[in-house]
């Protein structure tokens, strides 16, 4: 006999009314999928105030994202992210709401150089 599993209530990544939306791969959709190591990408960041920053930067590996821009010691999320060649790998962008973002469960914004203190990459 086959259990149920329950799974995490998954919250949508826009609702019809949600007044301010962003157009990009959604880390919860499309964007949670691996792109290039090291693609210079477009960072969405989101913070618990739901600013949201965008920020040139690169993806590190599996739900580990990099900029410049970011302090060392930096509390911004990584919402979802473009292509900074304007190229759309995965088609259409998703629509996401900063509003309905689960912080909690988003990766953070590292400085390059946390990143390579943590892992030991040259992730530059």
């Amino acid at each position: 006999m086959q259990s149920d599993t329950i799974s995490p209530r998954r919250v949508p990544l826009a609702l019809p009314g949600s007044r301010r939306v962003e157009h990009c791969y959604a880390v919860h959709g499309k964007g949670g999928c691996e792109t290039a190591r090291s693609a210079r990408v477009e960072l969405v960041l989101v913070d618990e105030a739901r600013d949201v920053w965008n920020v040139l930067g690169f993806h590190a590996g599996a739900d580990r994202f990099a900029s410049d821009a970011v302090d060392c010691d930096g509390n911004w999320r990584v919402l979802g992210w473009r292509m900074a060649d304007g190229t759309r790998p995965f088609g259409d962008y998703d629509v996401v709401d900063p509003e309905l973002a689960q912080l909690d469960q988003l990766p953070r914004a590292a400085h390059p150089r946390v990143l390579r203190a943590c892992t030991g990459d040259d992730a530059s």
